[in-house]
């Protein structure tokens, strides 16, 4: 999201056809269909990066996020569900919240770690 909108769309494109493979890539097309209000596009793309890394607790911690506002509480159980099974251990953000001094005993909780996760996610532009 470091570009100007309109070169947005273009660039991601462009990423994608160099790493389709990679959950960061796929889950930065994620938030750009998100902030476009593409709804149903971005949700194939957060289940996408949620396959490619399912290990990448960023991803959980976003699509939880999108979940929480665009799906209703099945879903969002449903979600909770799978990242209990993924038990992920990487991420900018989930490692931060994770490795938090106040989080520290609340570690083995992967539940609570995704709600906490999920708040401290920068909001989209």
């Amino acid at each position: 999201f470091m570009s100007p909108r309109p070169t947005r769309k273009t660039k991601s494109v462009d990423a994608i056809k160099n790493c389709d493979n990679d959950a960061h890539t796929v889950l930065a097309v994620a938030n750009l269909f998100w902030s476009e209000r593409k709804i149903n596009k971005a949700k194939q793309w957060f289940i996408k990066a949620v396959k490619l890394d399912p290990d990448l607790g960023d991803t959980w911690a976003t699509y939880y996020k999108f979940t929480c506002l665009h799906g209703n509480d099945e879903e969002v159980q449903g979600l909770v569900k799978k990242c209990l099974q993924a038990d992920p251990k990487h991420g900018e953000y989930w490692c931060k919240t994770r490795k938090s001094v106040e989080n520290w005993e609340k570690d083995a909780n992967v539940e609570l770690m995704l709600k906490l996760c999920a708040k401290s996610l920068p909001e989209l532009r």
